[in-house]
Order: C-alpha cells, then structure tokens, then sequence
C-alpha cells in the first residue's frame, strides 16, 4: 500500500528539518559565543587585575597632592610679595645708581677744580718769580685766591640742599686757554 504523500505533508517535513537545523545551528552559535564570552572575561578581569594597582597608587597620589594643592594659594601670594619686594629692590637700585652717577659727575668737576686752582696757583708762582725777576707783572686776578668764589658759593648751596657736595660749572680747557691767552 502505497500512501500517497500531499504536497503538505512533504512541506511539513522540509520545515520540521529546517527546524532540526536551525535548532542545531543556534546551539551551536551559542557555544562558541560563550567561549567567546569567556575569554572575553577572562581578559577583563585581567586587564582589570593589572589596573587596579596603578589605580590605587593614582588615588594614593592623590591623596598626597591635596595637602599640596592647598599650599598653592598662599605660595603664590608669597610670590607675588616677594616679586613686589624685587621690584621695590630694583627701584632703590636705580635710585642708588642715579646717585652714583651724580656723584662721578661731582668727582668729574672737582676734580676739574682742582685742576684749575692748580694751574692757578702755578700761574701765580709763575708771576710771582716774574716779577721778582722783573721780567713782567703777574696778573692781579690770578693772585687773589686759589678756590674762586664762584666754585666755593655753589659747593655750600649743594652741600645745604642735598647732603651732597656739588661744584658749579668749571671752565673747560678752551676758557682756560682764552684766559691765558688775553
């Protein structure tokens, strides 16, 4: 007897063994997706394992570096105390330095007095041993004194005004050439 088999039948059975097969295909999938979830895990607890050291050195340092974080606001105004103390520094530096500078001009011009009472008076030693000689008379106004009174006046108004010994204005060598000259 021969049964006859429908169209039905034959689709059943086509989807009962695409079932089989899916069924085996999902089981499958499902055990190398779980050694897969398993190595993966393994991996993280790992990396996991590695990293929580440098974690816990990171949060120690932390730790560390908060007493420091707080000492930063106040070493920087001690900074800024000190950096306006340097500048106040400096600003007494060039004051100083301007003095100096007043002072070697003050040295520069006394130095050129002395010079000129020198020559001065070696004039006059000059017209004296002339005259005595007889040969010519010694000019009058280079008899009189050897600090002029000009020099001498404005040596005590620097003195009174700031403490510091200033000379007026000398003659240059040019005067002092013309002077001898007449």
């Amino acid at each position: 007897m021969m049964t006859q088999i429908d169209p039905l039948t034959i689709l059943l059975m086509v989807l009962v063994v695409a079932a089989v097969w899916a069924v085996i295909e999902l089981a499958l999938t499902v055990r190398k997706a779980r050694s897969s979830v398993d190595q993966i895990t393994r991996s993280a607890n790992d990396t996991i394992e590695q990293v929580q050291p440098i974690i816990a050195k990171l949060d120690g340092a932390m730790d560390d570096v908060q007493p420091s974080i707080k000492q930063i606001d106040p070493l920087v105004s001690k900074v800024s105390v000190t950096l306006d103390e340097a500048n106040a520094s400096l600003h007494q530096v060039s004051g100083i330095l301007e003095d100096v500078s007043s002072v070697s001009g003050t040295a520069a011009n006394v130095t050129d007095a002395v010079s000129q009472v020198a020559n001065t008076a070696a004039s006059a030693a000059t017209g004296i041993v002339n005259k005595i000689s007889r040969k010519s008379p010694a000019p009058a106004n280079q008899l009189e004194g050897a600090v002029p009174a000009q020099i001498q006046a404005s040596a005590d108004d620097a003195t009174r005004d700031t403490g510091y010994v200033t000379y007026g204005e000398t003659r240059s060598e040019e005067d002092d050439s013309t002077d001898e000259s007449k």
